[in-house]
C-alpha cells in the first residue's frame, strides 16, 4: 500500500494521534467537533480522516498511524469524483441556479463567498436519510462531514440533532466548527472536541512552499507574518505581492511618509482593477500591522496607537461593503500609518 501524508495536516499530530488510537481501540466516537479559528486546515483534516475511514476493512484493524491513507485506493477515487455512495458533505450552496451549477461541476470550493447562500440548509441535512435508511454499500462505515457546523441554520441544527441523539449504525459525523462555544448545547454535548491549534512557523513554511516552490524568500516570510499560524489565511495572500506591501507599509509607520510618495504610489498601484486581490489583501493586512506596532508601545503613545488602529480597522472593513473608491481609501490607511510615526517621534 502507498502511503500519502498530505501538508495540511501539519502541525495536527496531536488530533491525528487522538483520532487514530480511538480507532484502533475500537471506540471511536460516533460525532466529532473539529474545533478552531478558520484556515487551520480542519476541512482537509475532516477529509482525510473520512477516506482514512472509508478504507477500513473489517477484516483488518484501523492501526495506520498519522491517518495513512492510499491515493491509489477506490475511496480516494470515488472520493475524488465526489461519488462514494457511503459519503456525504454539506456544505453552504451557491446562491442561484447558475453558481449552483458551477458547484456540481467544480465543487463548492470553487465559489467565491459572495456566490454562497448564507446557511445550510434544513432541506440538506434532511437529504442525508438516504444514507442512513440503506446499509453501507462498499465501506464499513458511513462518513458526513459538515463544513462548518455553525453555518447551520437552525432548523438544520434540530433535525441534526435528531441523528446525533440516535446515530445510524456505522456513521461517524465529522463537524467543522470555527466557533464551537456558539454550537447548541445539546449538539455539543454528544459530539467529541477535537480542538486545533494554529500552526508554528517552520510548518507554515513547508506548506506554503509546498503550495508554491517559487515564492521568494521575503514573500514566504512574508506570508507566515500574515497566516499567523492559519495557512488558509497566508495562502489569501499568496498571488498578493505582500512582502512589497508589507515593506512600504512598515516604511510609511517607520518615516511617517511626509511628501506622501509611498502612500500615492500605494495608491495608484492598488486603484487598478487587476489589483483587486493586492487591494484585498492591503486591507486586510494594515489592522493587523498597526496592531503590532501598538503592542510595542506603552502610555499615551499606546492609547493613541490605539485609537489609530481602531480607525484603520473600521474603515478597512467598510471599504467593500461601501464601495469606497480604492485610491482614497489606501491613502487614508497610509495616512493612518503614517501618523503612528509622528506621534511617536512627539512623544
Amino acid at each position: 500500500m502507498t502511503s500519502s501524508h498530505s501538508s495540511m495536516l501539519l502541525g495536527h499530530k496531536q488530533a491525528s494521534q487522538i483520532f487514530t488510537q480511538s480507532c484502533a481501540r475500537g471506540t471511536l466516537h460516533h460525532a466529532w467537533v473539529l474545533a478552531g479559528p478558520k484556515g487551520l486546515g480542519k476541512a482537509s483534516f475532516a477529509k482525510r480522516a473520512a477516506q482514512y475511514l472509508l478504507e477500513s476493512d473489517p477484516l483488518s484493524p484501523l492501526t495506520r498511524p498519522d491517518l495513512e491513507v492510499d491515493p491509489s485506493s477506490q475511496a480516494a477515487k470515488l472520493l475524488a469524483a465526489r461519488s462514494h455512495p457511503d459519503f456525504r458533505m454539506l456544505q453552504r450552496g451557491g446562491k442561484s441556479d447558475k453558481e449552483e451549477k458551477k458547484a456540481r461541476e467544480n465543487g463548492v470550493e470553487s465559489l467565491d463567498e459572495h456566490e454562497l447562500k448564507r446557511n445550510i440548509s434544513i432541506a440538506q441535512v434532511r437529504s442525508l436519510q438516504s444514507l442512513f435508511n440503506t446499509q453501507s454499500s462498499i465501506s464499513t462505515f458511513r462518513l458526513v462531514i459538515i463544513d462548518a457546523i455553525d453555518d447551520l441554520e437552525r432548523g438544520g441544527a434540530n433535525a441534526l440533532l435528531k441523528n446525533l441523539e440516535e446515530p445510524p449504525e456505522n456513521t461517524i459525523f465529522l463537524l467543522v466548527s470555527h466557533a464551537p462555544e456558539r454550537l447548541l448545547p445539546t449538539i455539543r454535548s454528544r459530539c467529541q472536541i477535537l480542538r486545533f491549534d494554529p500552526l508554528n512557523d517552520d510548518e507554515m513554511r513547508q506548506i506554503l512552499s509546498n503550495f508554491d516552490p517559487k515564492l521568494g524568500e521575503a514573500d514566504l516570510e512574508a506570508l507566515v507574518r500574515a497566516g499567523e499560524g492559519s495557512p488558509g489565511r497566508a495562502l489569501q495572500y499568496v498571488s498578493a505581492g505582500l512582502a512589497e506591501l508589507e515593506q512600504d507599509a512598515q516604511e510609511i509607520m517607520r518615516t511617517g511618509d511626509r511628501d506622501n510618495k509611498i502612500k500615492n504610489g500605494l495608491a495608484r498601484k492598488l486603484s487598478l482593477k487587476a489589483a483587486t486581490p493586492r487591494y484585498h489583501a492591503f486591507l486586510d493586512r494594515v489592522p493587523s500591522l498597526i496592531a503590532n506596532e501598538v503592542k510595542n508601545r506603552q502610555g499615551p503613545k499606546n492609547i493613541r496607537s490605539i485609537e489609530i488602529w481602531r480607525k484603520a480597522s473600521d474603515l478597512a472593513a467598510m471599504a467593500v461593503p461601501k464601495a469606497l473608491d480604492n485610491q482614497a481609501v489606501v491613502f487614508q490607511l497610509g495616512s493612518l500609518m503614517g501618523s503612528l510615526a509622528l506621534h511617536q517621534q512627539q512623544a
